[in-house]
């Protein structure tokens, strides 16, 4: 009796998945985003960040509604501002407190990234949610996973105008549309309406930016990477050697990498590599304790092991 109700109920959600495959993908994803979420407020509560990354977004956001000029404060070498549209996207949630707001965006963030996810054929690659560049993007709100999201979404081509360096590699597998373009232009030509010359003042703040260096120019490993030339023809191959040279900081910006994987296997095993680092961070006291440079760790955890899949792959 009782294996006869199991089957049953296993029956059922498979007739479910079958007849309703877009409102179980939808609860997935809502799901995930609601966890992710709620796991970004702790994590923001816990450690007193207030808004992680996201904070820039959301003062500039208020500064926008009141008038003032959003790079008015202080900054630094390792204190830089976003591009003004950066704004645009915390223009939402001003109303709450900056916790609970870059909690709300990295949320939305995760859905859509879950939702773009399983409307292809490679539902695997939800396994990126289980890797350290997913969970440090957490710990500290930042907007890797929304950029992701360009892979598969071209509306999102305004992102190119908040982060380009993490925006440019990844329209080399997802060409522009005529949709992204006119948002694209429609975007830059609201920013110059309310800040005309903001351009000019956000070079002059970053002049000063110490940007991590790009994995490919990492002594001694990084030019290891050139090894991908061998599949030359692959379109993956040009977009991973320009994420590589992109200068990129700490391991967030490495999640892109998960578009390389074709299998539930190699997406496995980017995920297990990538949280190498992670006891050596906890051993070696941080990311400038590590022996080496942590842009070597980078290398060895995150590219290496993307390239030895990109290696293995064959013509497709």
């Amino acid at each position: 009796m009782r294996h006869n109700a199991l089957s049953a109920v296993r029956h059922q959600i498979f007739f479910l998945l079958q007849k309703h495959p877009k409102i179980i993908s939808l609860a997935i994803s809502c799901s995930i985003g609601f966890l992710t979420g709620l796991l970004c407020i702790s994590a923001l509560t816990q450690t007193n960040q207030q808004a992680g990354d996201f904070g820039w977004a959301i003062r500039a956001a208020n500064d926008i509604l009141a008038g003032k000029d959003i790079y008015q404060h202080p900054f630094g070498n390792d204190l830089v501002p976003y591009p003004l549209p950066a704004a645009f996207f915390a223009l939402p949630l001003v109303m709450f407190s900056p916790s609970i707001a870059a909690g709300i965006f990295f949320g939305i963030s995760s859905a859509l990234l879950a939702w773009c996810i399983l409307q292809t054929q490679n539902k695997w690659l939800l396994l990126l949610f289980f890797s350290w560049p997913f969970a440090y993007s957490l710990l500290f709100v930042q907007w890797t996973p929304l950029i992701f999201c360009m892979a598969f979404m071209s509306p999102l081509l305004p992102l190119l105008l908040v982060k380009p360096q993490s925006v440019i590699p990844l329209l080399v597998l997802h060409p522009f549309s005529r949709q992204g373009i006119i948002l694209l232009l429609l975007t830059g030509i609201v920013s110059l309406i309310i800040y005309p010359t903001w351009p000019f003042v956000w070079l002059g703040q970053i002049s000063g930016y110490k940007g991590g260096t790009p994995p490919i120019l990492s002594l001694p490993f990084g030019p290891i990477l050139l090894l991908a030339l061998f599949q030359y023809r692959k379109r993956k191959t040009w977009f991973f050697l320009l994420l590589a040279f992109m200068p990129q900081r700490v391991l967030y910006d490495q999640l892109a990498l998960f578009l390389v994987a074709r299998s539930r296997g190699e997406a496995v095993f980017l995920a297990i590599c990538s949280w190498i680092t992670l006891p050596a961070l906890l051993i070696f006291d941080g990311w400038l304790g590590l022996p080496g440079g942590w842009q070597n760790w980078i290398v060895l955890t995150l590219y290496v092991p993307t390239l030895i899949i990109l290696l293995r792959q064959r013509e497709s």
